[in-house]
């Protein structure tokens, strides 16, 4: 598997005013810009065929990445029509029906393996594989565990483990099948359409560094951290 696509199409609106000049895509970690750092460790994981799907800002990010030759990968690009959703634009693109992809989205900083992901979705057989990252909420209450108006237990200030979508999937051509072609639709939608379906789902667990870059919090918070991703083994 060498195809992937990064989802760079959003407005990035809760990132303002940072995106207001310049899109999410190419705001920079430390020195270089966000899709850049995702384009690099794609590339050093075996993902050299690449599509960015975009719309806000798609002037800018195809003349900053051209073709790709510069990063080592060859660059293609899919201009939604309109916002088409984070799944929507996949339907389009026609490559995607001939093998499995790497779909990712293009503000996740992360050093999910991307090489053993593709593997293990490769032997599971899954429709759609979906990365899982492991997080831990601290709820700083005593916990009652009641049972017909009876406390039977307190667990004082528990921390609770349990997965996130990391935003990072590998798709199967047949999950395509499940993405409208004319409505927007997002990848939430479509994983709970193929588990509806009777389609696996597979889980793809990982720990380590990952930051979704959603807010201005988010991205100052990066700026900090820029060190576990960009100096990340491969």
């Amino acid at each position: 598997m060498s195809r992937a696509v990064i989802m760079a199409g959003g407005e990035g609106a809760r990132l303002r005013p940072f995106t207001y000049a310049i899109p999410k895509p190419l705001l920079p970690i430390g020195r270089k810009p966000v899709a850049q750092i995702i384009i690099e460790r794609l590339r050093d994981h075996g993902f050299t065929d690449i599509i960015m799907t975009l719309e806000y800002g798609a002037d800018l990010i195809r003349a900053y990445f051209q073709d790709g030759s510069q990063f080592g990968v060859n660059i293609g690009y899919y201009q939604e029509p309109r916002k088409m959703g984070t799944a929507g634009c996949i339907a389009h693109i026609p490559s995607l029906r001939q093998s499995a992809a790497l779909v990712t989205n293009g503000d996740i900083l992360t050093r999910l393996d991307y090489r053993e992901m593709a593997r293990a979705h490769g032997q599971s057989g899954a429709a759609l594989t979906v990365a899982a990252r492991t997080h831990q909420a601290h709820i700083p209450y005593g916990v009652l565990s009641i049972d017909g108006g009876r406390v039977t237990s307190i667990d004082e200030k528990p921390r609770i483990d349990y997965h996130i979508n990391a935003g990072v999937y590998i798709l199967s051509p047949e999950a395509l099948e499940f993405i409208p072609r004319d409505t927007p639709s997002d990848m939430t939608g479509l994983i709970n359409k193929l588990a509806q379906a009777g389609r696996e789902v597979a889980a793809f667990p990982f720990d380590g560094a990952w930051c979704d870059l959603a807010t201005a919090d988010d991205f100052e918070k990066a700026q900090s951290e820029a060190a576990l991703i960009l100096n990340s083994e491969t």
